[in-house]
């Protein structure tokens, strides 16, 4: 429970409370708009200025560090269970929770004195951990941690379902306490306090990380930020193995290889006789040529026939003398003999040229016999630069290799992953219905309580508690019949928080004993039908009266005095003596107004 908000700000209106109903009344100016009404009493502040002292975070933004208020002191004196605690922060340390009643004698808290002042205090951190253990049986540590895990229950996110906080946005719907709360935090947390098993959307925010990384694995993939990186399984083995195969066979190619340092010199070798072999050719061929015209000359090379000469001379009526003849007879003979020398100078020269030609034969079959020796040498050695070459060419081919088998395998990894989150929802969703099952008493104890507020809050509308348990996580649905902005949604809020204080309050485990009380901001009955208001009041009261438990409620005066409460309803009974006001400067919370 609460028992006083209190400020070292000499303005302050300090506030007392009490077990049962508290109604904090703010009176407005007659001519003030709604805007006006809500926003210059303190209702609101008041809210702020209890989550202040029960750890909230305190930033640069937070109305604790303006200089209207930044070097006061607030006061919050509680009581949980048996034991008082009377605490101080202000927006100057906010760091640091003085203990002024409560705690000072406890040993086993990592309690020490501010070197300033000499004053008792925890640091903020170990404050939230020994009320989450105290008001919500969370566990604790000597180094003042609730859970070493992230996305795990917090006393933060769960007293916030008892002092909703409108700036938040904590009347956007009831499983929500907050507009920027995650769905992870309203399953886990909502399922601890109704006792189910929080382990279970714990392990489905897991999963959900898992999937958001692959999720942004393949958009970045889609957009070529990672196309070097992920492609199909497909695609990939028929790349990799492809280059897998050519660098075995470069691999291969050059294991066999022998560096050979003669092979310039070979290889210029070669090359020359490839070149003799062509001059011989073309040589041949010219002596070919000769040896035919050769061949012709000698066989053109024959004596003239005297007896035709003589038959002509006869035919021409010329009768050759015998000194004509015999002269003829020596002519003959010396031709004769011409011709005999030059059908020996023919032979000779048929001779050498065919002997030339045998020769050039016999070079080129030399030639060619060490020109493929030395071309053999070559196919199965190297040069040293050719042997680099290979090196460099295996060393790209294998880089390439080992680049596309570690896509590959990313590859199998990502759609490995993807078939495993699938299988990881479906054995959480089949946990979560097991558990739901298993713990049905608890669940029907809820749905049961929700059910009858309802139907004490409306006479003419049906409504119900809905704990579904889906594939993602577990959802917990109150609804109520009727227009959605009649302040129907509102009152789904009021449904589920009043079970909540009702339930944690009953439990000695947890999510037990709660803190005992439930504040809501007049805010929440915003729209909100008067019938209504009147009856959550007396649930309210209800609940708390005689149970040592507060419900407490901040609320425009008008409101509060049209409201058709029943006669015997002891209206003053439940006003708290301290009374804002707008209707001056200093009939505010704080007793002055700031910016």
């Amino acid at each position: 429970m609460i028992l006083s908000i209190e400020s070292s700000l000499p303005t302050f209106k300090p506030v007392q409370f009490h077990e049962g109903l508290n109604i904090l009344l703010s009176d407005s100016r007659p001519e003030a708009t709604e805007g006006q009404t809500r926003n210059s009493a303190g209702k609101t502040s008041l809210v702020e200025i209890i989550h202040f002292l029960l750890g909230a975070d305190c930033d640069k933004t937070s109305v604790f560090r303006t200089a209207a208020l930044v070097e006061h002191m607030f006061f919050g004196e509680f009581k949980f269970g048996a034991h008082k605690i009377r605490v101080g922060r202000s927006g100057s340390d906010p760091s640091k929770v003085f203990l002024f009643d409560g705690l000072q004698n406890e040993t086993d808290l990592p309690i020490r004195p501010d070197r300033k002042s000499g004053r008792m205090f925890l640091s903020n951190e170990n404050w939230k951990m020994i009320l989450g253990h105290r008001l919500f049986g969370l566990p604790k540590d000597d180094s003042g941690t609730i859970y070493a895990e992230s996305y795990t229950p917090t006393f933060r996110s769960m007293i916030s379902y008892f002092a909703r906080r409108r700036d938040a946005g904590a009347f956007l719907g009831p499983e929500r306490q907050a507009e920027k709360q995650s769905r992870w935090d309203w399953q886990e947390n909502l399922s601890y306090l109704f006792g189910l098993d929080w382990r279970i959307p714990y392990d489905l925010q897991k999963v959900r990380q898992r999937e958001g990384v692959l999720e942004e694995l393949k958009k970045a993939a889609k957009q070529g930020a990672l196309g070097a990186v992920i492609g199909t399984v497909p695609e990939l083995r028929s790349r990799f193995t492809v280059a897998e195969s050519k660098a075995k066979q470069r691999r291969e190619q050059l294991d066999g290889f022998r560096v050979l340092d003669s092979y310039t010199e070979l290889s210029t070798r070669a090359a020359r006789a490839k070149t003799q072999m062509q001059q011989l050719s073309r040589e041949t061929v010219s002596l070919r040529e000769t040896l035919n015209h050769l061949q012709q000359s000698l066989a053109a090379e024959q004596p003239p026939d005297v007896a035709l000469v003589q038959k002509m001379y006869a035919a021409a009526g010329v009768e050759l003398p015998g000194v004509a003849l015999k002269r003829l007879d020596e002519v003959k003979a010396f031709h004769e003999s011409i011709i005999r020398n030059r059908s020996s100078h023919l032979l000779k020269e048929i001779t050498e040229t065919e002997a030339m030609i045998s020769d050039n034969a016999r070079k080129v079959a030399v030639l060619d016999n060490e020109r493929q020796d030395i071309l053999q040498t070559l196919k199965d050695c190297g040069a040293l630069e050719d042997f680099l070459t290979l090196q460099r060419e295996l060393a790209d081919l294998e880089a390439d290799a080992a680049q596309l088998r570690e896509r590959f395998k990313a590859a199998e990894i990502l759609e490995g992953e993807k078939t495993q989150l699938e299988l990881d929802r479906k054995n959480i969703h089949v946990r979560l219905q097991n558990d739901h099952r298993e713990r049905k008493a608890r669940l029907d104890e809820a749905i049961l309580l929700v059910a009858d507020i309802i139907a004490k809050l409306y006479d003419d509308r049906a409504g119900r508690f809905e704990i579904a348990a889906t594939e993602n996580g577990p959802e917990f649905k109150i609804s109520i019949e009727g227009d959605r902005g009649g302040g129907i949604a509102s009152m789904e809020i009021f449904c589920l928080d009043l079970t909540l204080l009702k339930l944690t309050s009953a439990r000695a485990e947890p999510p037990g004993p709660g803190p005992g009380f439930l504040l809501h901001d007049s805010h929440l009955f915003d729209g909100v039908d008067e019938r209504q208001i009147s009856r959550a009041l007396q649930l309210g009261l209800s609940a708390a009266d005689g149970k040592k438990l507060q419900y407490i409620v901040t609320m425009n005066s008008d409101i509060f005095d049209r409201l058709p409460l029943p006669r015997d309803f002891e209206r003053e009974k439940f006003v708290l003596p301290t009374r804002l006001s707008d209707e001056t400067e200093t009939g505010g919370l704080f007793g002055f107004r700031f910016d």
